[in-house]
């Protein structure tokens, strides 16, 4: 079959409760930065936090993850967040990238999009498909327990 010979990747945020397997993601249209990052925690802490206790965030070593303005972030949450760095070059101790794997054997291994947007909306239906059924998922976290 013709393809277009061009990659075509997407810049997604995902944050997963291990025990829950609830599922929260944001498809980010240009780049990731510090901003962004800040922009996206911003809205998930408030989805996972519960009161009197903390949200326990694992983040991998993206540069922006390590930015000034990051940890000044962090700082200023921290009555509610608690973060830990995965050391380098781990991402098998890193619970998002096993749903990351997931996606791409359902929504994207060997198949082709016509546009960016049949890609998106692939992606679109295998994480809404996560958020409704995680149970589809909570085996992939096991592992972590």
């Amino acid at each position: 079959m013709a393809t277009k010979g061009q990659r075509n990747s997407q810049k997604i945020f995902g944050a997963i409760d291990l025990y829950s397997g609830k599922f929260l993601y944001h498809h980010q249209e240009k780049y990731f930065n510090y901003e962004t990052y800040i922009l996206f925690l911003s809205k998930i802490i408030r989805k996972f936090y519960k009161k009197n206790h903390r949200v326990f965030l694992i983040q991998d070593n993206a540069s922006y993850h390590k930015k000034e303005e990051t940890y000044e972030w962090f700082k200023e949450n921290r009555t509610f967040l608690e973060v830990t760095n995965l050391p380098p070059y781990y991402p098998e101790y890193n619970a998002i990238e096993r749903i990351w794997n997931y996606t791409r054997k359902d929504a994207t291994h060997n198949k082709y999009f016509e546009s960016k947007q049949d890609l998106c909306d692939s992606l679109y239906t295998t994480f809404e498909d996560i958020k409704k059924h995680p149970k589809k998922i909570i085996g992939l976290l096991a592992p972590f327990f």
